[in-house]
């Protein structure tokens, strides 16, 4: 009784509805038709109807009870202010169901759009679908059991006006679920979009340095648990980005935001072997690119982390573009170069200062040569790399040896490689 008295409490103080069912007041003529040879006989009884609206409190109670003890809510929602809400829920639904078994008028259409408010408040609660439309059948059910035993102990009906009364309590039950499935699908979907923009916000600033208590508070509010170390990860993904989350998202498990129209950043768990991932979906996508940043052992080490992996991409499309992951590991070095092109060129013209000079290697077969020489174990291989005959890259080395440059100088020869390498990354 305490559940129909909060019940009655709550109606006379007007308060609002959230519970599984909600009150509809006016009733229209439904346009379904009924079956043949049963509209005379498809209504209640007007002392029937007199005896369920008068009893409609203790009904509401006892739905409450049944669809609290068969349906497991979340445990945040096991509370009384609530569950006076279903009581008072199932009070009002009671009332518009059996006027409606009375009189076959159903609710119109402004009515289900109360319902379907309804079904938006529930997911504005985070009430799971599933266990919103159980509700609605426990309720469903119980009514139906108040029908039968009401006619049961007072009246006696023939069998086609129960079947009648049956067909519309499915029909009532449909229309309701129809109407409040759809709203709170909708709500659902605009909250979740809602919460994937704040997640945004929160790790855009994250990348941007800002690890302040507010930052975590709104990472707290949108649910993102950011939980150090992560390894951050830079992706060229071009086209399909449904696909993206399944090759790479999903097994790297990864954070994700979008850093442009097809770039993307990662946040990796560091123990998660991203290399697997990464190379499935190449073989996949031959347009994906990745840059590998370092890890990041804490939050304030992300947004550094993140640059570092975006430096990675720049600088490993233009100094190895037949590669799809770059490394900052391997490619740190260029990237501090990169950072100074003044210095940058200042250094390859006094390393490979002969053959830059005006009209000397018009057509870069020179610095080709040189740097298929320099990267392979032998003439033989960088011949076969050139395409070209071996003797026609001895021809080529003697030019370049003829031009001053000390290519039989062992101790001069990473400085020519790493010297071709910087040359990739100058502007043209």
């Amino acid at each position: 009784m305490l559940l129909v008295q909060n019940g009655q409490n709550n109606r006379r103080q007007g308060g609002p509805h959230h519970g599984f069912l909600c009150e509809v007041d006016n009733l229209a003529p439904t346009s379904k038709p009924r079956p043949a040879g049963l509209v005379e006989s498809a209504n209640l009884p007007s002392a029937v109807t007199a005896r369920l609206l008068a009893d409609a409190d203790a009904i509401a109670g006892r739905m409450a009870r049944r669809i609290s003890s068969e349906i497991v809510f979340p445990g945040r929602l096991n509370t009384v202010a609530y569950l006076r809400s279903i009581v008072s829920a199932c009070r009002d639904a009671l009332r518009v169901l059996v006027r409606r078994l009375h009189d076959g008028r159903g609710p119109r259409l402004g009515d289900l759009d109360r319902l379907a408010q309804m079904g938006a408040d529930q997911a504005d609660l985070e009430v799971p679908l599933d266990v919103l439309l159980s509700a609605y059948r426990v309720a469903a059910k119980v009514v139906w059991e108040e029908v039968v035993g009401t006619v049961a102990r007072e009246h006696e009906m023939p069998q086609t006006t129960l079947i009648a009364l049956a067909a519309q309590v499915i029909d009532y039950l449909d229309e309701i679920s129809a109407a409040v499935g759809a709203a709170y699908l909708e709500r659902r979907e605009r909250l979740l979009r809602r919460r994937d923009q704040e997640r945004d916000r929160v790790l855009h600033r994250l990348l941007a340095g800002d690890v302040s208590p507010e930052l975590r508070r709104a990472a707290a509010a949108c649910e993102l648990d950011l939980t150090p170390p992560y390894r951050v990860i830079a992706c060229v993904w071009p086209g399909d980005q449904d696909q993206l989350a399944e090759l790479v998202l999903r097994p790297l498990r990864a954070l994700t935001v979008s850093a442009s129209e097809d770039t993307w950043m990662l946040l990796v768990d560091p123990r998660i072997d991203h290399l697997p991932a990464c190379t499935a979906a190449i073989d996949t996508n031959p347009g994906v690119i990745f840059g590998v940043g370092p890890v990041a052992d804490r939050l304030g080490d992300v947004g550094d982390a993140g640059h570092r992996a975006q430096r990675a991409l720049d600088v490993g499309q233009r100094l190895v573009p037949e590669r799809r992951i770059h490394d900052d590991a391997e490619l740190g070095v260029f990237a501090v170069l990169d950072s100074d092109p003044e210095a940058m060129r200042r250094f390859v013209a006094s390393v490979l200062g002969p053959l830059t000079a005006p009209g000397v290697d018009r057509h870069g077969e020179l610095h080709e040569t040189l740097e298929a020489v320099l990267s392979t174990s032998g003439l033989g291989e960088a011949a076969a790399k050139l395409g070209l005959h071996r003797h026609t890259v001895v021809y080529r080395l003697q030019r370049i040896r003829e031009r001053g440059v000390p290519i039989d100088d062992p101790t001069r020869r990473h400085l020519l490689w790493l010297a071709l390498r910087a040359r990739r990354l100058l502007p043209a």
